[in-house]
Protein backbone atom coordinates (compact mmCIF):
# COMPACT_ATOMS: atom_id res chain seq x y z
CA UNK A 1 0.00 0.00 0.00
CA UNK A 2 2.86 2.36 0.88
CA UNK A 3 4.43 1.65 -2.52
CA UNK A 4 1.24 2.55 -4.41
CA UNK A 5 0.91 5.73 -2.37
CA UNK A 6 4.34 6.86 -3.54
CA UNK A 7 3.56 5.93 -7.15
CA UNK A 8 0.49 8.14 -7.23
CA UNK A 9 2.02 11.01 -5.25
CA UNK A 10 5.03 11.21 -7.57
CA UNK A 11 2.84 10.51 -10.62
CA UNK A 12 0.52 13.37 -9.67
CA UNK A 13 3.56 15.59 -9.07
CA UNK A 14 4.93 14.78 -12.55
CA UNK A 15 1.57 15.58 -14.12
CA UNK A 16 1.26 18.84 -12.23
CA UNK A 17 4.79 20.01 -13.05
CA UNK A 18 4.22 19.32 -16.76
CA UNK A 19 0.70 20.71 -16.84
CA UNK A 20 1.47 24.40 -17.07
CA UNK A 21 1.02 27.21 -19.55
CA UNK A 22 1.39 25.48 -22.93
CA UNK A 23 -0.62 22.46 -21.81
CA UNK A 24 -3.55 24.69 -20.89
CA UNK A 25 -3.45 26.45 -24.25
CA UNK A 26 -2.07 24.36 -27.12
CA UNK A 27 -4.41 21.31 -26.96
CA UNK A 28 -7.42 23.65 -27.07
CA UNK A 29 -5.82 25.57 -29.93
CA UNK A 30 -5.20 22.30 -31.79
CA UNK A 31 -8.88 21.44 -31.46
CA UNK A 32 -9.90 24.88 -32.68
CA UNK A 33 -7.59 24.56 -35.69
CA UNK A 34 -8.38 20.97 -36.69
CA UNK A 35 -12.20 20.90 -36.72
CA UNK A 36 -13.65 17.61 -37.94
CA UNK A 37 -10.14 16.06 -37.96
CA UNK A 38 -9.53 16.77 -34.26
CA UNK A 39 -8.62 13.14 -33.55
CA UNK A 40 -5.75 13.35 -36.03
CA UNK A 41 -4.68 16.57 -34.37
CA UNK A 42 -4.67 14.76 -31.03
CA UNK A 43 -2.56 11.94 -32.47
CA UNK A 44 0.06 14.46 -33.61
CA UNK A 45 0.06 15.98 -30.12
CA UNK A 46 0.29 12.49 -28.59
CA UNK A 47 3.62 11.92 -30.33
CA UNK A 48 5.38 15.17 -29.42
CA UNK A 49 3.43 16.07 -26.27
CA UNK A 50 3.22 12.66 -24.54
CA UNK A 51 5.50 10.05 -26.12
CA UNK A 52 8.58 12.29 -26.44
CA UNK A 53 8.38 13.66 -22.87
CA UNK A 54 7.95 10.09 -21.58
CA UNK A 55 11.11 9.10 -23.47
CA UNK A 56 12.79 12.12 -21.90
CA UNK A 57 11.75 10.94 -18.44
CA UNK A 58 13.02 7.46 -19.24
CA UNK A 59 16.41 8.45 -20.68
CA UNK A 60 17.34 10.44 -17.58
CA UNK A 61 16.48 7.45 -15.40
CA UNK A 62 18.85 5.36 -17.53
CA UNK A 63 21.54 7.90 -16.66
CA UNK A 64 20.80 7.54 -12.92
CA UNK A 65 18.99 10.86 -12.68
CA UNK A 66 21.84 12.89 -14.21
CA UNK A 67 20.85 15.18 -17.09
CA UNK A 68 24.53 16.18 -17.42
CA UNK A 69 25.43 12.57 -18.22
CA UNK A 70 22.70 12.50 -20.87
CA UNK A 71 23.79 15.75 -22.54
CA UNK A 72 27.40 14.50 -22.49
CA UNK A 73 26.32 11.86 -25.03
CA UNK A 74 26.65 14.67 -27.60
CA UNK A 75 30.13 15.65 -26.39
CA UNK A 76 31.78 17.96 -23.88
CA UNK A 77 30.54 21.17 -25.50
CA UNK A 78 26.93 19.96 -25.47
CA UNK A 79 27.31 18.93 -21.82
CA UNK A 80 28.09 22.57 -20.99
CA UNK A 81 25.84 24.43 -23.42
CA UNK A 82 22.66 22.32 -23.63
CA UNK A 83 21.65 22.48 -19.95
CA UNK A 84 22.09 26.27 -19.95
CA UNK A 85 20.22 26.68 -23.25
CA UNK A 86 17.29 24.42 -22.40
CA UNK A 87 16.94 25.63 -18.81
CA UNK A 88 17.03 29.27 -19.91
CA UNK A 89 14.11 28.62 -22.29
CA UNK A 90 12.26 26.61 -19.65
CA UNK A 91 13.05 29.08 -16.89
CA UNK A 92 13.31 32.84 -16.88
CA UNK A 93 13.32 33.38 -20.66
CA UNK A 94 10.44 31.21 -21.83
CA UNK A 95 8.06 28.84 -20.10
CA UNK A 96 7.93 30.55 -16.70
CA UNK A 97 6.99 33.97 -18.18
CA UNK A 98 4.49 32.14 -20.42
CA UNK A 99 2.98 30.55 -17.29
CA UNK A 100 2.51 34.03 -15.84
CA UNK A 101 0.66 35.32 -18.92
CA UNK A 102 -1.63 32.25 -19.09
CA UNK A 103 -2.40 32.51 -15.37
CA UNK A 104 -3.18 36.19 -15.88
CA UNK A 105 -5.54 35.23 -18.71
CA UNK A 106 -7.36 32.83 -16.37
CA UNK A 107 -8.10 35.64 -13.91
CA UNK A 108 -8.16 38.51 -16.40
CA UNK A 109 -11.14 37.00 -18.25
CA UNK A 110 -13.37 37.97 -15.29
CA UNK A 111 -11.27 40.82 -13.89
CA UNK A 112 -9.74 42.66 -16.85
CA UNK A 113 -8.86 45.59 -14.56
CA UNK A 114 -6.02 43.51 -13.06
CA UNK A 115 -2.97 44.55 -15.05
CA UNK A 116 -0.35 42.06 -16.20
CA UNK A 117 2.33 44.01 -14.28
CA UNK A 118 0.50 43.80 -10.94
CA UNK A 119 -0.49 40.16 -11.44
CA UNK A 120 3.02 39.14 -12.48
CA UNK A 121 4.49 40.82 -9.40
CA UNK A 122 2.21 38.85 -7.05
CA UNK A 123 2.70 35.61 -9.01
CA UNK A 124 6.49 35.93 -8.98
CA UNK A 125 6.50 36.64 -5.24
CA UNK A 126 4.61 33.39 -4.64
CA UNK A 127 6.93 31.53 -7.02
CA UNK A 128 9.96 32.74 -5.04
CA UNK A 129 8.54 31.73 -1.65
CA UNK A 130 7.46 28.25 -2.81
CA UNK A 131 10.78 27.76 -4.58
CA UNK A 132 12.65 27.96 -1.29
CA UNK A 133 10.91 24.77 -0.12
CA UNK A 134 11.53 22.08 -2.76
CA UNK A 135 10.36 19.06 -0.73
CA UNK A 136 7.25 20.88 0.46
CA UNK A 137 6.52 21.75 -3.17
CA UNK A 138 6.52 18.09 -4.30
CA UNK A 139 4.33 17.07 -1.37
CA UNK A 140 1.78 19.84 -2.01
CA UNK A 141 1.70 19.06 -5.75
CA UNK A 142 1.11 15.35 -5.27
CA UNK A 143 -1.28 15.40 -2.33
CA UNK A 144 -3.43 18.48 -2.80
CA UNK A 145 -3.10 20.60 -5.93
CA UNK A 146 -3.11 17.89 -8.59
CA UNK A 147 -6.20 15.98 -7.31
CA UNK A 148 -8.11 19.29 -7.15
CA UNK A 149 -6.93 20.21 -10.65
CA UNK A 150 -7.88 16.80 -12.07
CA UNK A 151 -11.34 16.79 -10.50
CA UNK A 152 -12.10 20.28 -11.82
CA UNK A 153 -10.86 19.50 -15.33
CA UNK A 154 -12.75 16.19 -15.35
CA UNK A 155 -15.98 18.04 -14.48
CA UNK A 156 -15.35 20.67 -17.18
CA UNK A 157 -14.55 18.09 -19.87
CA UNK A 158 -17.54 15.93 -18.89
CA UNK A 159 -19.88 18.92 -19.12
CA UNK A 160 -18.35 19.85 -22.47
CA UNK A 161 -19.09 16.36 -23.80
CA UNK A 162 -22.62 16.16 -22.37
CA UNK A 163 -23.60 19.68 -23.47
CA UNK A 164 -21.79 19.67 -26.79
CA UNK A 165 -23.48 22.23 -29.11
CA UNK A 166 -25.20 21.07 -32.27
CA UNK A 167 -22.93 22.91 -34.69
CA UNK A 168 -21.08 21.60 -37.68
CA UNK A 169 -17.33 21.24 -37.32
CA UNK A 170 -15.13 23.08 -39.77
CA UNK A 171 -13.71 20.83 -42.49
CA UNK A 172 -9.96 20.38 -42.32
CA UNK A 173 -7.59 18.16 -44.31
CA UNK A 174 -6.13 15.24 -42.37
CA UNK A 175 -2.42 15.94 -43.04
CA UNK A 176 -2.83 19.54 -41.88
CA UNK A 177 -4.58 18.41 -38.68
CA UNK A 178 -1.87 15.88 -37.80
CA UNK A 179 0.94 18.35 -38.55
CA UNK A 180 -0.77 21.06 -36.52
CA UNK A 181 -1.00 18.75 -33.51
CA UNK A 182 2.57 17.54 -33.97
CA UNK A 183 4.04 21.06 -34.13
CA UNK A 184 1.97 22.35 -31.22
CA UNK A 185 3.35 19.45 -29.19
CA UNK A 186 6.79 20.93 -29.87
CA UNK A 187 5.68 24.22 -28.39
CA UNK A 188 4.71 22.70 -25.05
CA UNK A 189 8.50 22.19 -24.59
CA UNK A 190 7.73 19.14 -22.46
CA UNK A 191 10.70 17.16 -23.82
CA UNK A 192 13.01 19.86 -22.45
CA UNK A 193 11.18 19.84 -19.13
CA UNK A 194 11.26 16.03 -18.93
CA UNK A 195 15.06 15.97 -18.68
CA UNK A 196 15.03 18.09 -15.54
CA UNK A 197 11.76 16.98 -13.93
CA UNK A 198 12.95 13.37 -14.23
CA UNK A 199 16.20 14.24 -12.47
CA UNK A 200 14.31 15.97 -9.64
CA UNK A 201 11.82 13.12 -9.15
CA UNK A 202 14.41 10.34 -9.58
CA UNK A 203 16.63 11.73 -6.83
CA UNK A 204 13.71 11.95 -4.41
CA UNK A 205 12.55 8.41 -5.22
CA UNK A 206 16.15 7.19 -4.85
CA UNK A 207 16.39 8.79 -1.41
CA UNK A 208 13.20 7.02 -0.33
CA UNK A 209 14.38 3.56 -1.51
CA UNK A 210 16.75 1.11 0.21
CA UNK A 211 20.41 1.84 -0.53
CA UNK A 212 21.10 -1.69 -1.79
CA UNK A 213 18.34 -1.57 -4.44
CA UNK A 214 19.70 -2.48 -7.88
CA UNK A 215 19.75 0.07 -10.70
CA UNK A 216 17.25 -1.99 -12.73
CA UNK A 217 14.75 -2.11 -9.88
CA UNK A 218 15.27 1.61 -9.27
CA UNK A 219 14.44 2.37 -12.91
CA UNK A 220 11.27 0.25 -12.72
CA UNK A 221 10.25 1.97 -9.48
CA UNK A 222 10.80 5.40 -11.09
CA UNK A 223 8.98 4.50 -14.32
CA UNK A 224 5.66 3.75 -12.63
CA UNK A 225 5.02 7.38 -11.57
CA UNK A 226 6.06 8.48 -15.08
CA UNK A 227 3.40 6.22 -16.59
CA UNK A 228 0.78 7.63 -14.21
CA UNK A 229 1.71 11.22 -15.05
CA UNK A 230 1.84 10.57 -18.82
CA UNK A 231 -1.55 8.79 -18.80
CA UNK A 232 -3.18 11.68 -16.97
CA UNK A 233 -1.71 14.15 -19.47
CA UNK A 234 -3.00 12.09 -22.42
CA UNK A 235 -6.51 11.97 -20.94
CA UNK A 236 -6.65 15.73 -20.35
CA UNK A 237 -5.18 16.49 -23.79
CA UNK A 238 -7.82 14.34 -25.47
CA UNK A 239 -10.59 16.18 -23.63
CA UNK A 240 -9.10 19.59 -24.40
CA UNK A 241 -8.69 18.88 -28.13
CA UNK A 242 -12.34 17.73 -28.19
CA UNK A 243 -13.48 20.94 -26.46
CA UNK A 244 -11.39 23.14 -28.74
CA UNK A 245 -12.94 21.57 -31.86
CA UNK A 246 -16.58 21.44 -30.74
CA UNK A 247 -16.67 24.89 -29.10
CA UNK A 248 -14.75 26.64 -31.87
CA UNK A 249 -17.65 29.03 -32.72
CA UNK A 250 -17.53 30.42 -29.16
CA UNK A 251 -13.77 31.03 -29.20
CA UNK A 252 -13.38 32.50 -32.67
CA UNK A 253 -10.98 35.44 -32.46
CA UNK A 254 -10.20 34.79 -28.78
CA UNK A 255 -6.49 34.94 -27.86
CA UNK A 256 -4.98 31.52 -27.02
CA UNK A 257 -4.66 32.05 -23.26
CA UNK A 258 -8.38 32.92 -23.02
CA UNK A 259 -9.80 29.85 -24.82
CA UNK A 260 -10.24 27.77 -21.65
CA UNK A 261 -11.90 30.55 -19.58
CA UNK A 262 -14.21 31.32 -22.54
CA UNK A 263 -15.36 27.69 -22.83
CA UNK A 264 -15.72 27.42 -19.03
CA UNK A 265 -17.87 30.56 -18.94
CA UNK A 266 -20.13 29.15 -21.64
CA UNK A 267 -20.54 25.80 -19.89
CA UNK A 268 -20.53 26.74 -16.22
CA UNK A 269 -21.28 30.43 -15.87
CA UNK A 270 -19.08 33.19 -14.49
CA UNK A 271 -18.99 31.95 -10.88
CA UNK A 272 -17.62 28.61 -11.93
CA UNK A 273 -15.27 30.36 -14.32
CA UNK A 274 -13.67 32.05 -11.32
CA UNK A 275 -12.93 28.61 -9.90
CA UNK A 276 -11.44 27.52 -13.23
CA UNK A 277 -9.37 30.71 -13.29
CA UNK A 278 -7.99 30.00 -9.81
CA UNK A 279 -7.15 26.45 -10.89
CA UNK A 280 -5.33 27.80 -13.98
CA UNK A 281 -3.31 30.09 -11.71
CA UNK A 282 -2.29 27.23 -9.40
CA UNK A 283 -1.52 24.95 -12.34
CA UNK A 284 0.80 27.54 -13.85
CA UNK A 285 2.25 28.31 -10.42
CA UNK A 286 3.28 24.70 -9.80
CA UNK A 287 5.08 24.50 -13.15
CA UNK A 288 6.74 27.91 -12.62
CA UNK A 289 7.93 26.94 -9.12
CA UNK A 290 9.44 23.67 -10.36
CA UNK A 291 11.18 25.25 -13.36
CA UNK A 292 12.51 28.30 -11.50
CA UNK A 293 13.80 26.07 -8.72
CA UNK A 294 15.64 23.79 -11.16
CA UNK A 295 17.01 26.77 -13.12
CA UNK A 296 18.28 28.50 -9.97
CA UNK A 297 19.91 25.26 -8.78
CA UNK A 298 21.66 24.88 -12.12
CA UNK A 299 22.93 28.49 -12.10
CA UNK A 300 24.17 27.97 -8.53
CA UNK A 301 26.11 24.86 -9.53
CA UNK A 302 27.42 26.54 -12.70
CA UNK A 303 29.02 29.35 -10.69
CA UNK A 304 29.82 27.04 -7.75
CA UNK A 305 27.86 29.31 -5.44
CA UNK A 306 27.57 28.39 -1.78
CA UNK A 307 24.19 27.31 -0.45
CA UNK A 308 23.63 30.59 1.34
CA UNK A 309 23.53 32.39 -2.02
CA UNK A 310 20.75 30.19 -3.43
CA UNK A 311 17.90 32.53 -2.28
CA UNK A 312 19.61 35.44 -4.06
CA UNK A 313 20.06 33.44 -7.28
CA UNK A 314 16.44 32.25 -7.10
CA UNK A 315 15.33 35.86 -6.63
CA UNK A 316 17.28 36.97 -9.71
CA UNK A 317 15.80 34.20 -11.88
CA UNK A 318 12.28 35.07 -10.69
CA UNK A 319 12.92 38.79 -11.32
CA UNK A 320 14.02 38.00 -14.89
CA UNK A 321 10.83 35.96 -15.38
CA UNK A 322 8.83 38.99 -14.26
CA UNK A 323 10.47 41.25 -16.85
CA UNK A 324 10.08 38.78 -19.75
CA UNK A 325 6.42 38.12 -18.85
CA UNK A 326 5.63 41.73 -19.72
CA UNK A 327 6.05 40.79 -23.41
CA UNK A 328 2.72 38.89 -23.09
CA UNK A 329 1.93 35.43 -24.48
CA UNK A 330 2.26 36.22 -28.18
CA UNK A 331 5.45 38.21 -27.69
CA UNK A 332 7.09 35.35 -25.81
CA UNK A 333 6.04 32.85 -28.49
CA UNK A 334 7.68 34.95 -31.21
CA UNK A 335 11.19 34.21 -29.95
CA UNK A 336 10.44 30.77 -28.49
CA UNK A 337 9.11 29.23 -31.71
CA UNK A 338 12.28 29.69 -33.84
CA UNK A 339 14.51 28.41 -31.02
CA UNK A 340 12.41 25.25 -30.73
CA UNK A 341 12.26 24.62 -34.47
CA UNK A 342 16.06 24.63 -34.61
CA UNK A 343 16.89 22.71 -31.43
CA UNK A 344 14.09 20.15 -30.99
CA UNK A 345 14.88 17.69 -33.85
CA UNK A 346 18.49 17.14 -32.74
CA UNK A 347 17.46 16.63 -29.11
CA UNK A 348 14.75 14.17 -30.16
CA UNK A 349 17.30 12.08 -32.05
CA UNK A 350 19.79 12.27 -29.19
CA UNK A 351 17.09 11.01 -26.81
CA UNK A 352 16.17 8.09 -29.07
CA UNK A 353 19.80 7.15 -29.71
CA UNK A 354 20.66 7.33 -26.00
CA UNK A 355 17.90 4.80 -25.29
CA UNK A 356 18.48 2.47 -28.23
CA UNK A 357 22.27 2.60 -28.72
CA UNK A 358 24.88 1.95 -26.04
CA UNK A 359 28.23 3.62 -26.55
CA UNK A 360 29.08 4.92 -30.07
CA UNK A 361 29.49 8.45 -28.72
CA UNK A 362 31.12 9.80 -31.90
CA UNK A 363 28.15 8.57 -33.95
CA UNK A 364 25.72 10.29 -31.58
CA UNK A 365 27.72 13.52 -31.75
CA UNK A 366 27.76 13.37 -35.56
CA UNK A 367 23.97 12.88 -35.71
CA UNK A 368 23.26 15.58 -33.12
CA UNK A 369 25.41 18.31 -34.66
CA UNK A 370 24.52 17.26 -38.21
CA UNK A 371 20.80 17.65 -37.61
CA UNK A 372 21.36 20.89 -35.69
CA UNK A 373 23.34 22.33 -38.62
CA UNK A 374 20.64 21.27 -41.09
CA UNK A 375 17.92 22.97 -39.02
CA UNK A 376 19.96 26.19 -38.73
CA UNK A 377 20.55 26.15 -42.51
CA UNK A 378 16.88 25.49 -43.23
CA UNK A 379 15.66 28.20 -40.84
CA UNK A 380 18.13 31.02 -41.37
CA UNK A 381 20.18 30.47 -44.52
Amino acid sequence: MHQYKHIFIYGFAIFSMFFGSGNLVFPLEIGRNTGDQWLLGFLGLLLTGILLPFLGLFVIKLHRGSYNAFFAEAGGLARLVLPLFTLSLLGSFGVVPRCITVAHGGIGYLYPQISLVAFSLVFCSATFLFGLKEHLMISILGKWMTPLLLISLFILISMGILLVPDVGLSEVKGPFAFTNGFLHGYRTMDLFAAFFFSSLIFKQIQAAMPEDLSHGKMIRAALKPSLVGSSLLAFIYLGFVFLGAHYQPFTEGVSPELILPTIAAHLMGEKATLLIGIIIVFSCLTTAVALNNIYAQYVSSLFKAQDRYFPLILFLTVATSFLVSLLDFRGIEKFLAPALEVSYPSLILLTILSISVKGHKIFKMFVFYGVLALMVYYKYL
